[in-house]
């Protein structure tokens, strides 16, 4: 096999040689035995992997020879690698897109101005030659130079060159992209000698108009490369700079920062001098004179920061607020000079481009700051009461301005300081956050330290309708002569008091089987929290007759003593039992009826509502049910959830005391509700306004006197909205 230079058209011609040498040399390298074989899949391996990497082969070269081979054997691995590589290379540097043609040909020129005729037969001539190397370059071959002509128009429209039409008919194109190169590395050289100018608007020949040339203004180039810019870019922008200051070139390829790292260091280089820097900095120490050594540490700070890395503010002091003053203040003694020099418009450019980028550092590093906070504000909310809340209600929560939180957050940052509370724990312990889901499918969050709080609370809470739901239940079996287990059997009792929980409390019958929750009464045992022997007793959970502290012995004597005085006499109950004709259904349960107090009951002295009042009235029904259902928890309602915040403003002790502060707090809001009630409308009253309205009603004198500021507001908005929905 012959192997004498010539020239390699194809990868594919190249791959038949690769295989004659290696095919003809495997019969002599068989007969050294195994360990020749051994170094013929390597040669079968490299080949297979040269279109992922070029260090790879050369590895396997060296390799095989340092293994296995003979110094002949790998003289044949190195001519075949270096056969490889050279196509390798000749073919990666092979495109089929025309604006990269256009730009190797431009480069081959040596000039960014291309006559049409010439480049469309050196595109034909392109085709055919690497053809075979880049099979879409067929539609190159027989193409017409009018469909060339239309396929650079649409380059013109992204402004990648610009056709100039000459009176002769003839066209000559402009490789816009062609500059970039040239002008990048003009801001390459302007951060080591910063008295190099900045690439303007009027660098560029008088043959290609600004026009060609896409335009931005300073403040959006900056705000949108600073959020993503594509560094890989070949397009080069016209800058438009505030206050009728030339126009700057930036090639898109060029960092945002590297940019404003220039301007820092061609203002840095001016302060230097001995005719300025005296002169702005007595500027701006007497612009600040009970601020001298701030302003003489930042001047002297930024004067000495080097010129090869960002110059960095603490927005938070006072340096941001020195460095507008100094921008300022060069600035306006700058613009005064009607003559100005190539060096004094530099000045005023980096200037603006300076203040745009901390200003938008500025308002990053603020939007960052208030992100934070919200998300402070977000854990505070968690905490409070009733301690549970959904994604819905999270959504809803409010800083102490009454805006949204959600919106201060991303749905991205949220969901990531949800991801942490709830994952992230110390020492092996449960996270701060807890997560479980009643059987609806809602998912609550929780506190930790909150869990065994509101256990209680809502134990508490169902007891009183627990218990009254059973008399009436069992008044009802005892008064068709009938009993139930539950009656005398304690273990009855607990299975029916399970049920009870579930069907009258969904979130506390999830939280007390919650898996997580034996865990946390061991790390609360452990440590140095409160005592959990309101829920468990030995390691184990309380019974739930002493969780909601119910005997069915009481129940049962309740029950008892609503019936007729005959049920009590054995004779005769039995006998009534016996001859009794009336017909016995089976025992329901049914929902109890909502209890209407006289507060409900509207005035007689009211005037009556016209149709369209009606119509109001109906309206803002509706708007306050909806209220309701993102105010009351799931499984809940209005009256219980009032009971349960009763329980944590009214601290009164004696029964008398307590009914009367209730009585007189239900008065106010009773009042208040009449008296907004000519003023709400059902398109603004929302969630908010009702918020609002409560506050404003804690906040007057009277109300005052009461501490549980946060309890007492969630009460008189759960009252509104039990009057709103009553009529």
């Amino acid at each position: 096999m012959s192997y004498q230079k010539k020239r390699v058209n194809s990868p594919c011609f190249a791959y038949k040689v690769l295989d004659c040498a290696i095919f003809s040399k495997s019969l002599a390298i068989a007969q050294n035995g195994s360990v020749a074989a051994f170094f013929f899949f390597p040669l079968i391996q490299f080949m297979d992997s040269v279109k992922n990497s070029k260090f790879r082969l050369y590895n396997t070269t060296v390799y095989c020879y340092n293994s296995f081979c003979s110094i002949n054997q790998f003289n044949l691995v190195n001519n075949l690698v270096n056969k490889i590589l050279y196509v390798y290379n000749y073919s990666m540097s092979v495109s089929a897109n025309l604006g990269t043609i256009l730009r190797q040909y431009s480069k081959k020129q040596g000039s960014a101005f291309i006559n049409f005729r010439e480049f469309c037969d050196y595109l034909k001539k392109y085709a055919s030659r690497n053809l075979e190397e880049q099979s879409e370059l067929v539609q190159y071959l027989e193409i017409p130079e009018s469909t060339i002509l239309k396929e650079l128009e649409d380059y013109q429209n992204k402004h990648e060159v610009y056709l100039i039409q000459h009176n002769n008919g003839k066209i000559t194109i402009a490789c816009i992209t062609a500059y970039s190169i040239y002008y990048a590395n003009k801001f390459k050289e302007i951060l080591s000698n910063p008295q190099i100018p900045f690439p303007c608007i009027n660098d560029l020949p008088k043959q290609l108009p600004s026009e060609a040339l896409e335009k931005k203004s300073l403040e959006d180039a900056v705000n949108e490369w600073q959020a993503s810019q594509n560094t890989k870019s070949p397009k080069l922008y016209c800058i438009l700079m505030p206050r009728d200051i030339p126009a700057l070139l930036v090639p898109e390829c060029v960092p945002i920062h590297f940019v404003t790292r220039d301007a820092m260091a061609k203002i840095r280089a001016m302060l230097k001098k001995d005719e300025y820097h005296d002169y702005f900095q007595k500027k701006v120490r007497v612009a600040n004179p009970s601020k001298e050594i701030a302003a003489q540490a930042f001047f002297t700070k930024f004067l000495q920061h080097p010129d090869s890395s960002d110059q960095t503010f603490d927005f938070s002091g006072d340096a941001f607020y020195f460095w507008n003053q100094l921008c300022y203040f060069i600035r306006l003694d700058f613009e005064k000079i009607k003559d100005r020099t190539i060096e004094d418009t530099n000045v005023l450019q980096a200037v603006a481009i300076s203040e745009v980028w901390m200003m938008t550092l500025k308002e990053k590093a603020s939007r960052q700051q208030s992100k934070e906070n919200a998300l402070n504000e977000l854990r505070t909310a968690l905490g409070r009461a009733p301690y549970f809340f959904s994604m819905e209600t999270i959504l809803k929560f409010k800083d102490s301005k009454g805006a949204l939180l959600y919106g201060q957050y991303s749905e991205k940052d949220l969901k990531e300081f949800l991801q942490k509370i709830t994952t992230e724990c110390e020492n092996n312990e449960l996270p701060q956050v807890l997560v479980f889901k009643i059987e609806t499918g809602t998912r609550y969050f929780i506190y930790k330290n909150k869990v065994f709080q509101l256990a209680i609370r809502l134990a508490n809470e169902a007891h009183d309708t627990i218990e009254k739901h059973l008399t009436e239940k069992w008044f009802k079996v005892l008064s068709n002569y009938e009993k139930l287990p539950e009656m005398k059997s304690e273990k009855d009792f607990e299975n029916c008091l399970k049920k009870e929980i579930h069907d009258y409390s969904p979130v506390l019958h999830a939280l007390l089987n919650a898996n997580f929750l034996t865990m946390l009464n061991y790390e609360i045992d452990r440590g140095s929290g409160e005592p959990s022997f309101h829920i468990f007793s030995g390691g184990k959970l309380v019974p739930y007759s002493e969780l909601l502290m119910l005997k069915n012995t009481s129940i049962l004597a309740n029950a008892k003593m609503m019936l007729p005085f005959w049920y009590t006499i054995p004779v005769i109950s039995w006998l009534a039992s016996i001859f009794s004709k009336k017909k016995r259904k089976p025992v329901r349960t049914k929902t109890p009826q909502k209890e209407f107090t006289a507060d409900d009951i509207p005035d007689d002295d009211e005037p009556q509502k016209h149709s369209k009042s009606m119509n109001k009235k109906d309206a803002v029904q509706a708007a306050a049910k909806d209220i309701s259902e993102s105010l009351v928890p799931s499984g809940s309602t209005i009256d219980r959830e009032l009971d349960s915040y009763e329980k944590i403003w009214n601290k009164m002790i004696t029964k008398e005391a307590h009914n009367s502060l209730l009585e007189d707090v239900n008065c106010l809001i009773r009042d208040y509700t009449r008296k907004i009630m000519r003023t709400i409308s059902a398109q603004t009253f929302d969630e908010s306004r009702l918020r609002s309205l409560a506050e404003g009603l804690v906040k007057t004198p009277n109300m005052q006197k009461i501490k549980e500021e946060e309890a007492l507001t969630i009460y008189v908005e759960l009252y509104m909205l039990r009057l709103l929905l009553n009529g």
